[in-house]
This record gives C-alpha cells, structure tokens and sequence, in this order.
C-alpha cells in the first residue's frame, strides 16, 4: 500500500526591508539604552558602565538583532556567514593592524587592573556583536534593499552616528557625545566597506571589538580631570584612516561588483 507523504509546513521568513530595519532600530536603541537609563535614575539593574560592570543591555541589544536575522530571508546577503570568498580577509588587516597598535600604545605607560581589563573586553566584545549585527547587517541590508551602494552605506552609517548622541542623555557629556556621533560616522563608512567586500560581518565584529577595547583602555591610566571623557576626541582623529580606507574599497569598480550580487 503506497503512502501520500505528508506535506511539510514551511516557516515563512522575514524580508529584510528598510521599514523594517528602521523598526529594528528602534527596538534596538531601547534595548540597548535601556539598562543605562535606569542605571542613571538609581535602579539596581546591571547596566552599560564600560569599566564597572558588564552591560546586560548591550547582551539583549545583540540577541535581539542574531534572532531577526536568523529569522530572515536574506541573513547571508545581510552578511550572518563567513567571508566569501576567503581571500577578501586580507582587506580586514590594515584596519586590524591599526587596532593592535593603538592598543599597544594604549598599553606603553602600564597595565590598567586585570578585573577592568576583563570588564572592558567583555563589553567590547557585546557591543561589537550589537552594533555590527544591527548597523552592518540588519540596517545596511534593509537600505540596499531600495538604495544603491553609496546612499545605503552613508545612510546607515549617519544613523550608526546619531545613535550614539543618545549617550549624551545617558552620560551628561553631550559635547563628547557629539563629537563621538562624528567620529562614529565616519567610522561606519569604513565598516561598511569592508563588510560589503567580505560579505561578512565577523571580521567586522573582531576589529570593532579590538577597536573599542583599545580606546577605552586608552584613556583608562590618565581620565579627564574635569570629569568629560577624551574618549570622542581620540576617536575621531583615529577613524579618519579608516574612513579613507572605506572609500577606496567602495571605488566604482568595486560598487558594481556589489551591486551585481544584490537579488
């Protein structure tokens, strides 16, 4: 006696588009701010202080982006797979190199505590995932979506930007904060290059890690004296190389290309 085999239910997928990714943003930014606004107003919740302890906000932040992309149709065009080819690593090393020494330069005048250096690594490393899954993945696949090359590479990183003045309302420091928005912009330029070359966000994610450990731990052996972090000043001079580097590898030879592999 045959047997009609059983139809199999699919699970219908998400398709990352830019309402969406602009939607996502916004449950990220309250994910992620969340923790360090209650922080401030006294609650007991573990929160975002970089040194103090570790960010749960920042590890909620990062969860919520890896569920949506896994739950998307486009997580490997969004980059959620390893560099394709290969080969496309070696343009995540001037970058990486640049980040190993400023640590090591961050590190010449002398070691900070091991259990702050332990607090800062974890942090980095939760924000890496964070942002890289929410700006260079989910965001930047919802503008390329409708927008070419350039537009969506510029617009996702003005918002990587203007996400982080938001640090100014949960730190007091708004002139540092804006300065970091910069900073932060022109920095997402150069990510988002390299991320639409590899086609992958992880390299992006070990370098940003590295990145911020090394700015934070940089500052840690000599705070500002008025209270205000230099943390935004040193950022901005740092990324301005990158930035450059960004726009070489989106020069147009290399935009058709990506945008060939574009559905």
């Amino acid at each position: 006696m045959q047997h009609t085999p059983k139809p199999t239910m699919s699970i219908p997928r998400i398709h990352l588009t830019m309402p969406l990714a602009i939607g996502a943003l916004a449950i990220w930014l309250g994910l992620s701010l969340a923790g360090r606004w209650l922080e401030a107003a006294g609650y007991a919740l573990p929160g975002a202080a970089v040194t103090g302890r570790i960010g749960l906000s920042w590890a909620l932040a990062a969860m919520f982006a890896l569920a949506l992309l896994l739950a998307s149709n486009r997580r490997h065009e969004a980059g959620l797979c390893a560099p394709q080819p290969w080969k496309t690593l070696w343009l995540v090393w001037p970058p990486l190199l640049y980040a190993l020494l400023m640590l090591l330069l961050a590190w010449a005048g002398g070691w900070p505590q091991p259990r702050v250096l332990l607090i800062v690594a974890c942090n980095a490393a939760l924000v890496a995932i964070s942002e890289e899954l929410m700006f260079r993945a989910i965001l930047l696949q919802g503008m390329l979506d409708r927008y070419a090359v350039w537009p969506a590479v510029l617009m996702s990183s003005a918002l990587f930007g203007l996400a982080h003045l938001a640090n100014g309302l949960a730190t007091g420091d708004v002139s540092g904060a804006l300065w970091q928005a910069v900073a932060a912009t022109l920095q997402g330029v150069g990510y988002a290059a390299i991320r639409l070359r590899t086609r992958s966000v992880w390299p992006m994610v070990l370098v940003h890690g590295l990145w911020d450990y090394a700015l934070v731990t940089a500052t840690l052996p000599n705070p500002a004296e008025d209270g205000a972090s230099i943390l935004p000043t040193i950022a901005l001079l740092a990324v301005l190389p990158l930035c450059l580097y960004g726009v070489y590898l989106l020069r147009p030879s290399q935009r058709a290309a990506i945008s060939q592999l574009q559905p």
